[in-house]
């Protein structure tokens, strides 16, 4: 049971630093130097990357799980 869930916390955290990293590498590409971004959006662009990267985390973990308890 302890490795379980375990497991699935570390399969939560690989899936939360993944989504992160791709999302915060996916909105530095998108940025431009002579178009300024007002700060209300670049606040909203970090809370939505935090919020999907929780969800891919928590939706990482639940999926190791399944496949463990299909062996």
């Amino acid at each position: 049971m302890l490795t379980a869930i375990l497991g699935a916390l570390k399969w939560g955290a690989v899936g939360f630093v993944v989504t992160l990293f791709l999302m915060v590498m996916f909105e530095a590409s998108r940025i431009h130097d002579d178009i300024p971004v007002p700060e209300f959006k670049r606040r909203h662009t970090i809370r939505t990357a935090v919020v999907l990267s929780t969800f891919a985390g928590i939706l990482s973990g639940l999926v190791w799980l399944l496949v463990q308890h299909w062996d």
